[in-house]
């Protein structure tokens, strides 16, 4: 079915919070534990870590809960609608100074923390999974994951480029700092929920067909059972090929992302010397950059084949990247080129490769003859959050052994060498590696129409022949 302008303003919006959520608590939290909450930098990084670790865990239980839940408002829907409200609250509890001792303000962050990403998963998964059933047509899902991606760089702003903004008028106003942080992670939790609060009910198009309504109450399954549903949906979904192929792909790319995002303010500080306003005015530009790169990256994946576009794309700005290291990126010019070549990249990776996964959804219930389009969705978001892991450890491991001292102002040599490095080359190299990766992809419009035209037989009652399609395999 193909959706309208307003269908895809509409699903849009919702990806808003997604970023604002994202954005707050990566670029924030641990500087708010530190220096505003009083939490020791090693245990605010622990609090911090464990949030990815649970974020991790609950992505595959929420995918299997939506995937089997029934109710009239579809299965997606009502799992955006109950997270609107807690993500104002939890938002605004996280930043919130409390006064206690030491060990009560390792517990109540802690559970703030793990409640805030267990809101943020609640809502993300059936959100992303929904663009996959809304729209079942080929291209269309492109475009689509294109409007997110617009809306995705203005949750960015709310996320990070609005607080310090509200942070520095409230104190300016007479507010305590810690007032003003709190003030900020409310604005921004509330946008947030504003914005997934409307992506929910002004989208009419759903996956209800024919509800009736189940006679009793189904008996809840313990969270063993769940974990066990969850395992053997995942062991059913990690024989198929586009599946393996995808996971690869997103997670080469996703160390590259997050090691040039987490080394390019020390870069841009320690090897290029700029000050803060200057490095906040280059954020902002490749903000810009890859929302201009947008239409453009639509209008060749919907000329020419999806996995071509993104491993040509990625893979060249890979190879731009690394050659830049020969040149030395030593100025202005030459940050900028290389910050532009990141914002190309990040706008493909995060416009095409969910809407590849939405095709593959199709291939998952092809396979196994039932729809687990959750499962597929949350498997990808574990391998986003371990990738994010193994990225950052990696820089952190770098910068390490290489010398680099936070606290000095001028950095050894070797400890340069491994900034410029981490910069350029590790996301340089880890680009060209998901070109290599997305050769063995198998999928293809033709392949995709092929897919569609054997369910379509199954549901009309046809045998369907799987030896058809042993590339899928």
């Amino acid at each position: 079915m193909r959706l309208s302008l307003k269908d895809k303003l509409s699903y849009g919006v919702g990806a808003v919070c997604d970023n604002t959520m994202y954005m707050l608590a990566g670029t924030y939290l641990l500087l708010f534990l530190t220096t505003v909450a009083g939490v020791s930098p090693a245990i605010a990084g622990t609090i911090s870590a464990i949030g990815s670790i649970w974020e991790a865990l609950c992505a595959p239980v929420v995918g299997f809960k939506s995937d089997n839940a029934v109710t009239r408002f579809g299965k997606r829907k009502p799992f955006m609608l109950a997270a609107v409200i807690p993500v104002i609250v939890i938002t605004t509890m996280l930043f919130t100074t409390i006064d206690a001792s030491p060990a009560v303000k390792v517990i109540y962050y802690t559970i703030m923390v793990i409640g805030y990403w267990t809101c943020f998963s609640s809502f993300f998964v059936p959100y992303l999974t929904w663009g996959s059933e809304i729209t079942d047509d080929y291209n269309d899902r492109t475009v689509l994951r294109s409007f997110a991606y617009i809306f995705n760089q203005v949750g960015m702003c709310v996320g990070m480029v609005l607080p310090p903004i509200i942070i520095k008028y409230f104190i300016s106003a007479g507010k305590t700092t810690q007032q003003a942080w709190q003030i900020a992670a409310f604005i921004a939790g509330f946008l947030g929920a504003a914005a997934l609060f409307t992506s929910a009910v002004s989208i009419k198009k759903d996956d209800v067909k024919n509800f009736v309504k189940p006679p009793k109450k189904k008996k809840q399954k313990s969270m063993v059972k769940t974990m066990a549903g969850v395992f053997k949906e995942y062991l059913q979904i990690i024989k198929l090929k586009p599946i393996l192929v995808i996971i690869g792909a997103s997670l080469a790319y996703l160390i590259a992302n997050i090691t040039f995002s987490s080394d390019r303010v020390f870069f841009m500080k320690f090897n290029m010397g700029l000050g803060e306003s200057t490095i906040s005015a280059v954020l902002l530009m490749i903000t810009l950059a890859s929302v201009a790169t947008v239409p453009f990256i639509s209008k060749l994946a919907t000329k020419f084949e999806k996995k071509t576009v993104f491993a040509q794309v990625i893979g060249t700005c890979g190879a731009l990247m690394i050659v830049t290291r020969f040149f030395g990126v030593d100025s202005f010019p030459m940050l900028i080129f290389v910050c532009i070549l990141y914002a190309i990249a990040n706008a493909c990776y995060w416009q095409l490769m969910p809407s590849m996964i939405y095709d593959v959804c199709e291939v998952e219930e092809l396979i196994s003859g039932e729809k687990h389009s959750g499962a597929v969705i949350s498997l990808q978001a574990l391998s986003e959050s371990l990738s994010i892991a193994a990225g950052v450890q990696m820089l952190g491991i770098i910068l390490e052994m290489a010398g680099f001292n936070n606290e000095a102002a001028m950095q050894t040599e070797l400890a340069l060498t491994w900034v410029e490095n981490s910069f350029v080359v590790i996301p340089g190299l880890a680009m060209v590696a998901v070109a290599v990766i997305m050769k063995f992809y198998p999928m293809t419009k033709d392949v995709f129409d092929r897919v569609k035209a054997a369910l379509e037989k199954r549901e009309n009652g046809e045998e369907v022949d799987l030896s058809e399609f042993k590339e899928l395999f």
